[in-house]
C-alpha cells in the first residue's frame, strides 16, 4: 500500500531526548507519558524505547493503553492517570497497574479488590486548581492516611497537575497547597513519588519537593512555547509529496469559497493531505510547507483530502513526487510543531494527537 503522507519518527532522537530530560530532572524519576498512542508516535515502540533509555515508569490514560504497555515491557511500572471506569477496576488490580485515585470511595473499592499478599500500588491525586481529577486538599489528606492504613494498598505516589505552569501566580499557589499537605502528613516512606511537574513545569518551575516528573511532549523533541530548550532533538517529521503541479493565471480563484484570488500568474502544487488526515483547517491561507528547503504558502482553504501550495518562488522546477515537509526539518530549514500550532491557534499536543488513520507512522534511523 502506498501512503499519501507519513510521520517519520527518529528512534535515536527519542533516546537522546530521554537522556536530556533525565539530566534536566536532576535526579528525579522520569515518568514517560505515552497516552494517545504516545502522542501519535506509536505506543508500543515508544514504551520500549523510553524504558530502555531509563524512564522509571510509563503513564497512560486508559486500561487498553496499559495492557499494550504491559505486553511490550512486562517489567515496567504503569500508572493510570485518570479514574478507571467501575467495570475496569478488577482488571486494573489484576494487571498490577497503579491508578491515580480522586476519592475516598475509590480508595475503599481498590482496597477491597486488592490482595494483602500482593498490595496494589496507588497514587493519591490532588485537585489544586485543574478542576478535573483529584480530591480537594482536606479529602486528599484523609485519603493518604486511609491508603497507609490498608495492608492491601501501597502508597506509590502523591500528585497534582498544572493547568498553567507558565503562570507563576497559579503554579506557585498550587505548589503551596501541596507543600502544606505534605507538611501535615509528615514523613513518608522513601519510595513514595511526589510528582506534579509536567513538560512545561519541568522547564519553568524550580526544583522543589518533587522526586519524580511526568513528561510527554518533550519526549518528541518539541519544546513548548516560552520554555527553555533542555537540549532536545526534534524526533518527528510529517512528510508527503506533490501529487500535481499546475500553472494558473492571475485572477484565478483557489479552493472552496474562493477565499484566495491569485494576484499574479502562479505555479501551484497539490499536496495529498487535508483535515481528514489531521491537517488543521485553521491553516487555510496562512500556513506553509517546506519544499526544496523553502517555505511555500498554503493557498486558499484546507480541504478534506488536499492542500494547495504556492510554488512560484521556488528556485528549481518541481513535478509530482517532489518531497514536502508538513512539519519538521528539510535541509537547513525547520517548521516546528510549536510554530505550526501557533499559526493554527492551537497547541502542539493537538497537532500531534490529531494526525489520523490515513497517515503511516514509520521509524527512521
Amino acid at each position: 500500500m502506498a501512503w499519501r503522507n507519513r510521520v517519520e519518527v527518529s528512534y535515536g532522537a527519542l533516546r537522546q531526548n530521554v537522556a536530556a530530560i533525565r539530566a534536566a530532572a536532576a535526579g528525579r524519576a522520569v515518568i514517560a507519558v505515552v497516552k494517545a498512542d504516545a502522542y501519535g508516535l506509536g505506543l508500543e515502540r515508544c514504551a520500549r524505547i523510553y524504558h530502555e533509555a531509563g524512564a522509571s515508569a510509563m503513564a497512560c490514560a486508559t486500561l487498553g493503553e496499559a495492557d499494550k504497555i504491559r505486553r511490550v515491557v512486562p517489567e515496567a511500572r504503569v500508572i493510570l492517570l485518570g479514574s478507571p471506569l467501575p467495570e475496569e477496576r478488577p482488571s486494573v488490580v489484576a494487571g498490577g497497574y497503579e491508578p491515580c485515585l480522586s476519592t475516598l470511595d475509590e480508595v475503599h473499592e481498590f482496597a477491597h479488590l486488592a490482595n494483602p499478599r500482593s498490595p496494589l500500588s496507588v497514587h493519591v491525586n490532588l485537585d489544586t486548581g485543574m478542576g478535573r481529577f483529584g480530591a480537594l486538599p482536606d479529602e486528599a489528606e484523609a485519603m493518604i492516611r486511609e491508603v497507609l492504613a490498608w495492608n492491601s494498598l501501597h502508597l506509590a505516589g502523591i500528585s497534582t497537575h498544572y493547568p498553567m505552569a507558565d503562570r507563576i501566580e497559579v503554579a506557585s499557589g498550587q505548589e503551596q497547597l501541596m507543600d502544606a499537605l505534605l507538611d501535615r502528613i509528615g514523613p513518608l516512606p522513601a519510595d513514595v513519588w511526589i510528582h506534579w511537574h509536567n513538560s512545561e513545569g519541568l522547564l519553568l518551575r524550580p526544583v522543589d519537593r518533587t522526586n519524580a516528573v511526568r513528561v510527554g511532549l518533550l519526549l518528541s523533541g518539541t519544546v513548548p512555547a516560552g520554555c527553555p530548550d533542555p537540549g532536545l532533538t526534534p524526533a518527528v517529521r510529517w512528510v508527503s509529496s506533490l501529487s500535481l503541479v499546475k500553472r494558473l493565471p492571475r485572477g484565478h480563484g483557489i479552493s472552496y469559497n474562493r477565499t484566495r484570488i491569485l494576484d499574479r500568474d502562479s505555479v501551484t502544487g497539490i499536496v495529498p493531505v487535508g483535515y481528514a488526515d489531521g491537517y488543521p483547517l485553521a491553516l487555510s491561507n496562512k500556513g506553509a510547507v517546506l519544499i526544496q528547503s523553502r517555505r511555500c504558502p498554503i493557498l486558499g482553504r484546507v480541504t478534506m483530502d488536499y492542500i494547495i501550495v504556492d510554488l512560484t518562488d521556488l528556485p528549481q522546477p518541481v513535478g509530482p513526487g517532489e518531497p514536502v515537509v508538513l512539519f519538521g526539518t528539510q535541509g537547513s530549514e525547520q517548521l516546528s510543531i510549536t510554530e505550526l500550532a501557533r499559526q493554527a491557534g492551537t497547541i502542539p499536543y493537538d497537532i500531534l494527537c490529531g494526525i489520523r488513520g490515513r497517515c503511516e507512522v514509520v521509524g527512521v534511523s
